[in-house]
């Protein structure tokens, strides 16, 4: 199977967590949901803590991020390729906005997370 997602059709909704202002979107998603591709948009200023309980690799589109953890911090700019493994708790701080494509696996869902 194949799949294209159009500009217009990526849909992005707001998700509810604290300290973040985000939007989100995962319009592909495998059959059999070990992965999913998607959108994220930081809008405003935020400061989330997370711990992913997934694998992530992230494309930043427009605008950029820090990305906190127990190592150090990892500074995100447009065109910067990054991944965070499954387990790894972090606090996201983006100054002014951020956007990015995602993949996840297994296939990340917003009705299923929440923020730690």
């Amino acid at each position: 199977m194949i799949h294209i997602v159009k500009a217009s059709e990526r849909k992005l909704t707001p998700f509810s967590v604290e300290g973040a202002q985000v939007r989100v979107s995962d319009p592909i998603i495998a059959a059999d949901n070990d992965l999913s591709v998607g959108f994220t948009e930081y809008y405003e200023p935020s400061r989330l803590e997370w711990v992913f309980d997934y694998n992530e690799a992230f494309l930043m589109l427009e605008g950029s991020l820090e990305v906190h953890t127990d190592d150090g911090v990892r500074h995100f700019a447009a065109g910067d390729l990054g991944f965070i493994e499954k387990g790894t708790a972090t606090t996201i701080v983006v100054a002014e906005r951020a956007y990015m494509l995602h993949v996840t696996q297994p296939a990340w869902s917003g009705a299923e997370h929440t923020a730690d």
